[in-house]
């Protein structure tokens, strides 16, 4: 959803930013938020990021994370509305919007770590599953409702997430040595497909089942995948209860599938909102 901007004058420009002195952070916030709607938002930056008033500096250094974080949250949802984002790319980004300290640079050194250690002489099914069992990476199976299991970040640290994470992580390391292969719904689980019909379930400790048929799995669409793991993110910010993170998701959520925020189950939408039917994102 673009940002809605305001042209306001320099007088109410001057009187906005004098209320970033105020030591009511109430005040401050509401004319953070005027300010971050404003058409002349990058220039107002640059003119008042050397302020005197080492508040004011501070505000002005808090709103140009928010406004950044605003664009790569309509960089997302446009990209993933019009299918232009691979499954990888959207873990990247999620990481980042959920963490603001989460670094791009770090995720990309973890992975190009891990692509240099798979051995460039091998590919195939089982060299992924060699490789991806060799270094740790499991499902778990205690603590399943820890958000951890669904960002890239901590997947990559600990080697331990849903499976989801781990048949995304492998489909991309395994493009670097020729392997292609698709991630599909086997009983309810998140696998990968190879281009022989094989199936390897990492829930099951990376096991290789072949000769599937059709019948037998589902192959899913990238924003398929990204959206099961965004309504699992969802879930465990309700079940543990955290409003930022609830705040993020739902938002996210919520404007894939075109829903007022007030149609979501109360508490977080609207007691008296009446009951609709969702309608579903579009496929291409």
């Amino acid at each position: 959803m673009p940002i809605t901007r305001i042209n306001f004058s320099p007088d109410s420009h001057e009187a906005l930013f004098s209320l970033l002195q105020d030591r009511n952070e109430s005040v401050a916030s509401l004319a953070m938020e005027q300010i971050l709607q404003s058409s002349d938002f990058d220039k107002l930056m640059q003119n008042y990021q050397d302020s005197p008033d080492g508040l004011v500096r501070r505000r002005v250094h808090q709103m140009g994370n928010i406004a950044r974080r605003r664009q790569l949250l309509e960089k997302f949802l446009n990209s993933v509305q019009n299918d232009r984002m691979d499954p990888w790319q959207a873990m990247m980004l999620i990481d980042h919007l959920y963490d603001p300290q989460s670094s791009f640079t770090y995720l990309n050194e973890m992975t190009n770590e891990l692509i240099r250690e798979f051995d460039p002489r091998r590919s195939g099914t089982a060299a992924v599953v060699k490789f991806m069992k060799k270094r740790g990476f499991l499902v778990p199976t205690q603590n399943v409702f820890d958000i951890s299991n669904y960002l890239l970040g901590d997947v990559l640290e600990s080697r331990m997430g849903a499976a989801p994470l781990l048949c995304i992580i492998a489909q991309h390391i395994g493009t670097f040595r020729n392997w292609q292969c698709r991630i599909c719904l086997h009983s309810g689980r998140f696998c990968l497909l190879d281009e022989n019909s094989a199936l390897i379930d990492p829930s099951e400790d990376w096991a290789v089942k072949k000769k599937m048929t059709t019948e037998q799995y589902h192959a899913c669409t990238p924003k398929e995948v990204l959206l099961v793991v965004l309504s699992q993110l969802f879930s465990m910010a309700i079940i543990n209860w955290e409003p930022w993170d609830i705040h993020l998701f739902s938002r996210i959520l919520t404007s894939l599938y075109q829903l007022d925020h007030g149609q979501l189950p109360y508490p977080l939408g609207s007691f008296l909102s009446p009951v609709r039917k969702y309608p579903a994102i579009s496929e291409q």
